[in-house]
């Protein structure tokens, strides 16, 4: 169990969207919860929340003079999607 192992499940769940799909239909938090236990997820709750809010945290900070012009002149960085994870509601 690990912060690390609960960062690299929220990259997986982005890059899978069968498992995404599952956890976003998911009626309540034990559903979503025996989901990601079920997927290997070798973590516990708290520390699922724990990274869950260090990334939000970080996304929600001002952008640097480069990240705004890198949106201004039409780079690939967007900060209006970050990655909230809002779908899992843990």
């Amino acid at each position: 169990m690990s912060l690390q192992s609960a960062r690299d499940f929220l990259q997986r769940i982005e890059s899978d969207p069968e498992l995404k799909g599952r956890l976003e239909t998911a009626p309540d938090l034990e559903s979503r919860w025996r989901i990601i236990q079920a997927a290997g997820g070798g973590f516990t709750l708290e520390e699922f929340r724990q990274v869950v809010e260090e990334i939000k945290e970080a996304t929600a900070r001002e952008l640097t003079r480069e990240e705004l012009e890198s949106i201004g002149g039409g780079g690939g960085w967007c900060a209006c999607k970050g990655p909230h994870y809002n779908y899992l509601r843990l």
